[in-house]
Order: structure tokens, then sequence, then C-alpha cells
């Protein structure tokens, strides 16, 4: 068979000014968009007749003001921004719209009425282009007290599947709210402006899946107006299956947390305040507890959680007797309720709590593996962790990975010989069974050592 003829190559001579770029498709042109900032495609128009109108189809406008440089000019900029923004969402062409991004920073009272015709607009194009994804981010650089208005078509969306409120500024939770596709949830610096505010959002978002509430300072009224009265947050949602709960001690008023969902996979726990966190999920399988709580009360048996990381300070500013026994009983039954988590994962304020326990800790049967988190503290004897962390583990029989995320040595003390503390902590009849070991943050100081000889001597099973 004769070979096929050779094809010939047309050179391009060099200078050529054929606009390669724009011949390109509007698919592909569009992708090249999608890379840049709204503000940013809409300065290609200037390109030519072929470009002038391409920016207005983009799925995604991103809109953000960020003026660090000259703050005397910043408002002329910031109406400027409203103004380009205002016209983006309303000139828009029959292209769909998936997401909406808003940023602003350095946001001041001054701006209010004109961000607030912004959001109206941004309302307006979600009932219009059937967007997605709406995403608000206000930050302030100052401490004003002041609320912005939401227009309702925020929050009465038929195709709203993500929306991320990012807030500085305070807004309310309207009295209807109807987001029926909604599945993720984000209410970052959150205002509880009332105990039902949560609850009502959450009843207006009936496939809800995925929920971030970090709460800031309840109030923005005045020290002459009625304060805000917070005993009880229910949170309950039937398919919710991830929730993250967080906030920091500036929320002064000590409530319950009840969370409440048959679906519930993931709860991450990050409070700081006297709080009691009531928790009904029965097919839970991540369960994560930070900060200070003075209960985690666990309504039905987790039979089916894997993994468990427990960091919370139970004896937080305890001021009596009384006060302590009460603590201490509340971690242990919160520890018994995870009795058959898979990995578990605890910092040594729980193993505080635990040392004052007069039951013995339940067996955890399905426990393969534990990492243990120090927290130096001299006036906490070394013996007392050493004999909670030796009961710790008999009651773990099946334990094959151990974790230290750092060895201190006051564990050890400094003045005994560490080969008589070893067997204490880590019983030999524990050893054998364990299939790694872990040891992180190592210094390579002389109890570390003699720690990783006395497991490699003892560890007959370790691969």
């Amino acid at each position: 068979m004769a070979d096929p003829p050779e094809k010939k190559v047309q050179r391009i001579p060099d200078g050529d000014s054929i606009d390669r770029l724009s011949a390109l498709s509007d698919c592909v042109l569009l992708h090249i968009l999608s890379l840049l900032k709204t503000k940013e495609a809409a300065a290609t128009s200037i390109l030519s007749t072929r470009w002038r109108n391409l920016f207005v189809s983009l799925p995604d406008i991103d809109l953000c003001f960020c003026v660090d440089d000259d703050a005397s000019d910043r408002d002329r900029l910031f109406y400027q921004f409203t103004h380009f923004s205002n016209r983006v969402i309303e000139q828009r062409n029959t292209a769909p719209i998936r997401k909406i991004r808003l940023r602003v920073e350095h946001f001041v009272e001054r701006y209010r009425l004109a961000f607030e015709s912004l959001l109206i607009s941004a309302a307006a194009a979600i009932s219009t282009y059937s967007v997605d994804q709406l995403r608000i981010s206000v930050e302030m650089d100052t401490t004003e007290k002041f609320s912005v208005l939401f227009p309702p078509g925020i929050f009465s969306s038929e195709t709203i599947v993500s929306l991320s409120l990012n807030l500085d500024v305070g807004w309310n939770v309207p009295d209807f709210v109807w987001l029926p596709n909604l599945k993720y949830l984000y209410l970052m610096r959150f205002t509880l402006v009332d105990e039902d505010s949560i609850q009502r959002f959450l009843q207006g978002c009936p496939l809800l899946e995925h929920l971030i509430l970090t709460v800031q300072p309840f109030s923005y009224a005045s020290e002459s107006e009625e304060s805000i009265e917070v005993e009880v947050l229910h949170i309950s949602s039937p398919l919710l299956k991830v929730l993250v709960l967080c906030w920091n001690e500036k929320v002064e008023l000590e409530f319950t947390v009840v969370v409440k969902s048959e679906n519930l996979e993931t709860l991450v726990c990050s409070l700081e305040g006297q709080h009691k966190v009531i928790v009904d999920a029965p097919n839970l399988k991540s369960l994560n507890v930070d900060g200070h709580v003075l209960e985690v009360h666990i309504i039905q048996s987790l039979v089916s959680i894997d993994k468990a990381v427990v960091r919370a300070e139970f004896l937080h500013n305890v001021t009596n007797l009384g006060d302590l026994f009460l603590r201490v009983q509340h971690a242990f039954e919160f520890i018994s309720g995870l009795q058959n988590v898979k990995s578990l994962n605890l910092s040594e304020n729980i193993l505080k709590a635990l040392y004052f326990s007069q039951p013995a800790l339940p067996t955890f049967r399905n426990l393969i593996k534990l990492e243990l988190e120090p927290v130096y503290c001299h006036s906490f004897p070394r013996s007392w962790i050493l004999q909670v962390l030796s009961n710790l583990f008999e009651s773990s029989p099946y334990l094959e990975v151990l974790i230290f995320s750092e060895v201190f040595k006051n564990y050890f003390g400094e003045d005994e010989k560490f080969g008589s503390v070893f067997p204490q902590a880590f019983p030999l009849s524990f050893i054998e069974h364990l299939k790694v070991i872990e040891m992180s943050n190592f210094k390579g100081e002389e109890h570390e050592f003699k720690l990783a000889e006395y497991f490699l001597k003892n560890g007959k099973s370790l691969k």
C-alpha cells in the first residue's frame, strides 16, 4: 500500500496579527473569563465587539469591594462599586446564573442604603435566573452597632441549594423562610435575637443536610434596650447530616443547646461558656466536642459511632466540691455514651475529670485507635494521670493503634526511674496487643527515648 501523501504545513509569518483568541468558541472564552472576578472580566469588553457583552453570560457573578490603599477615597469607590454591581445584575442577558458571590470589606453604616439596594438586585436575580448558590460576606473595620435589612426574596427561593451569610452587621431572620431545595447553610458570625430564630429558619429548609452556625455576641441593642433572653437553642432538621456549632466566650448567656436529627452523622461543638449540650442523634458517626461545657448529654445510645474527639474542659471554673462532683458525673456519663466508638481522641482535660469519677470505666469493645493529647499542668499530679491511663487501657481490650500527640516529662516524674513507671501506665498485657504506636512532636529527650525503647521491647504485635 502506498504511503499517504504528506500534508503541507502552512507556516505563519512572523508578525501575524490574526486574533486567534477571539476566534475561540464562546464556551472556551467564558471558561477563561470565569477565572477572573466579575469586574476584571467586564474590563475585557473594551477589547473588541466580540468581547463586548461576553462577560454578562458568565454563570458566576463574583463582586468584591476591598480598597486598602486610600481610605479617604473609599466612599466614592464604594458607590462606584454598588453602581457597577447593580448594572451587572440588572442588565443581565438571558444566560442563567449559577452563583452570586458578594463580598464587602471596610463596611460602615453610611454604606447601608446602597448595600441594601444591591441586596434587592441580588434577590431579583435569584427569582429570575434560578440561582442555586448565594454567598454574602460583610466585614467591618469598626465596632459600630447597626443592622441591615434583607429583602424577603433572599429567603424565599425555590432554586437556592447553598446559602452562606458571613456578616459583621446585624440582621434578622424573617418570619417566613421557604428554601425548599437548600442543602448547605452557613451562618457565620450570626447574632441570636431570640431563641426561636434558628429553628424558624430551619423549618423553612426541609432538605437541609449541612449546617455551620457560628454565633457572636447576642445583641446589637444599646444598654437601654431590653436584653435578649435565650434559655434553650433548638436545632432540629429531619435530613440534617452535618452540624457544626461554634461560638466564643463573648457569647455571654448560659443556655442549653438541643440537637435532634435522626439522620445526623457528624456533629462538631466548639463552645466557650457554661453551656449544656443535649444530643438526640442515634445514627451519629462522628462527634467532636471542644471548649468549655457543663454537660454533654446523649439521649439515645450511639450504636454506629466511628470517631469521637473530646477536648472539652468539663472542670472549667469549678466553684465548690458539690459542683466538682456534679461535673465529674456528667463527664463520666458522657464518656460512657461513647463505648461503641472505634476511634477516640482524648485530651488531658477529660482525663482529669475521669480521675475523680468513682465507677469503673465502661469497656470499649470496638475501640481500635486511641489518641492522647496531653496538657502540661503542674497542679495536676502525674500519678493521677497514670492511674486514669491505666484504667483506660484496661477498658480497651482490642486496641491496636496508640498515638501520643506529645509526651510530657511530668507524666513519668523527674526523679524516678522511668523503667518502674512505664509498667504502671502501660501494662504488658496491653502493650502486647498493639500494632501501631505513634509519638508526635518528638524532641529527642531521655523520657521519650526510654518510652520508645519500652514499646519496642514489649510490643510483640507491633507492625
